[in-house]
């Protein structure tokens, strides 16, 4: 509901009603009160979100769906990273990667007298831009949003006071209020290193700029190990690149090992270089190439280099330190189980928050924010075991406890691990997926999971039923009670966990034989 109009239509006849007890003629009088008022006009909504990436929309959706007004602060466009640099491009580019790959490795499926196949990046872009603008106008925009009743209002926001903003746009200045409350919901950004001597004297790429790019690298260098990394290090040695990463002490670090080594396996397989050392210098090379110096002395030239090191909150900006927001150790806005910042009633929700950086975690903390703003009590935003998947080829996905952090935190004798190689899953051999693992962590005593590791070409799907057996509580040796379709790659969770049941059974086989004596 904009509130404004009405402001100013009561200002007008208390200043009618004084004139008149006066006894002088209110048309002066109104008029200048009227100019006087116009700049503090207020826009007011039941909640007011900044940021228009997965949690801002996902809030600003929740509170249309229960009647509540509500905006969207967003100075650039709606989407946020998933739909310009992050999600939505990278994956259609794997499907393009993919595609070349199945070509090029269609004899060893008995499809032969194929050719090398010929990548044209500008038809490879045109994907990637029509599935953005088709997610964007369907999803996104604020076309979108008006049908579901959220407003969208462009600018810069900072803090008046926890529930009150001052949006400024092209030097036009309003001011926004949130009668029930401000979810702050502003994203994140690459981080670009400040500790790399030289970085700032050579041309780079991050994920931002990397979806510009209007040829295909002769030579790309990639700096880092993570999942950004490794998506895009296999994206672009499949179109055709000589890629080398350098990814530091390991691939992907924050998974079990084994998966990190397998991928830099596949990596290496594929034609991918990977150096496990870290860059200590930067310098530029003829035009428009660089070199870089690894700790190790190693050197790598290339002719685009592309920096994928991590993510940082986006917190400035909003006079956050003025309201006393306190920041966590990661940088980002520090928020209680409910996702309430540091002030009473200011809330925040996503990456901004330092917490698990993923689309899905932001959606899902950007409702309970507003649900925690706009109905009575409150729901847990934070959670532990958030999934997190790496769309490489297998994927990698992952969900809980490491074995190594199960170990630490309970001890050796507690924690028991169920492993399974792709390589003796059935599927997997009709397809010829020779690598991969399945990997289960669960307490000794009880059964209950801990964690789990997947990789396989269909790992972000198989992570779900683990994280619905973790919510559940539903014991590992259980699912082998729940009826899965052969020969599908999840079959192999219950065939595991069927292993774990009739231990479980062998276990006590005198005690069942004893009953079974007397016809139980």
């Amino acid at each position: 509901m904009v509130s404004g109009a009405t402001t100013t239509t009561s200002v007008l006849i208390v200043a009618s009603v004084i004139c008149f007890l006066l006894g002088k003629s209110p048309k002066m009088t109104v008029s200048a009160l009227s100019a006087a008022t116009k700049g503090n006009i207020k826009k007011s909504f039941d909640l007011v979100v900044i940021g228009g990436g997965s949690a801002g929309l996902t809030a600003a959706k929740f509170a249309a769906r229960f009647g509540k007004t509500v905006a969207i602060v967003e100075s650039k466009r709606l989407g946020g990273d998933c739909t310009w640099t992050g999600c939505v491009p990278s994956k259609t580019m794997i499907a393009s990667a993919r595609a070349a790959h199945s070509i090029s490795t269609a004899s060893d499926f008995g499809i032969v007298n194929t050719v090398k196949p010929k990548v044209d990046l500008a038809v490879v872009r045109k994907r990637v831009q029509d599935a953005q603008k088709l997610i964007y106008d369907e999803d996104d925009s604020p076309e979108a949003m008006a049908k579901l009743g959220v407003n969208t209002i462009v600018g810069k926001a900072k803090f008046l006071s926890p529930k009150t903003l001052l949006v400024t746009n092209d030097g036009r200045e309003e001011e926004v209020e949130a009668t029930g409350g401000v979810v702050i919901c502003t994203g994140a950004a690459p981080v670009r290193p400040t500790n790399i001597p030289g970085l700032d004297s050579v041309t780079y790429l991050t994920y931002e700029e990397v979806w510009d790019l209007e040829e295909l690298p002769e030579r790309l260098t990639i700096v880092g190990g993570g999942p950004i990394g490794c998506e895009l290090a296999q994206v672009f040695g499949r179109l055709g690149s000589t890629v080398t990463q350098i990814a530091g002490d390991c691939l992907l670090p924050r998974t079990e090992p084994e998966a990190g080594a397998t991928l830099q396996r596949i990596f290496e397989q594929e034609g991918i270089n990977v150096i496990q050392e870290r860059v200590t210098n930067v310098a530029t090379s003829g035009t428009n190439k660089h070199v870089v110096t690894c700790s190790k002395g190693t050197q790598v030239t290339g002719d685009v280099l592309l920096v994928a090191v991590g993510r940082k909150p986006t917190v400035t900006g909003m006079d956050l330190e003025k309201l006393g927001v306190e920041l966590n150790a990661k940088g980002g806005i520090q928020v209680n189980a409910q996702l309430v910042t540091t002030v009473k009633g200011l809330y925040a929700a996503g990456d901004c928050t330092g917490d698990a950086q993923f689309t899905h975690y932001a959606g899902y903390q950007g409702a309970v924010a507003a649900r925690n703003v706009l109905l009575p009590f409150s729901d847990p935003g934070v959670l532990a075991d958030v999934p997190a998947t790496t769309f490489t080829h297998p994927e990698v996905a992952s969900v809980g406890m490491t074995e190594a952090q199960a170990r630490a935190e309970l001890g050796d004798n507690d924690v028991s691990v169920a492993f399974k190689k792709m390589s003796g899953v059935d599927r997997a051999v009709c397809e010829g997926e020779k690598e991969g693992f399945i990997k289960i962590i669960y307490k000794t005593k009880g059964y209950q999971i801990l964690g789990a590791t997947i990789m396989s070409p269909v790992a972000g799907e198989m992570i779900a039923e683990i994280c619905v057996a973790m919510k559940a509580k539903l014991s590992f040796d259980m699912l082998a009670t729940v009826m899965h379709s052969y020969p599908a790659y999840s079959f192999e969770l219950q065939a595991m966990a069927a292993e774990l049941y009739y231990d479980k059974l062998v276990k006590n086989k005198n005690l069942y034989n004893f009953l079974k004596f007397f016809g139980l």
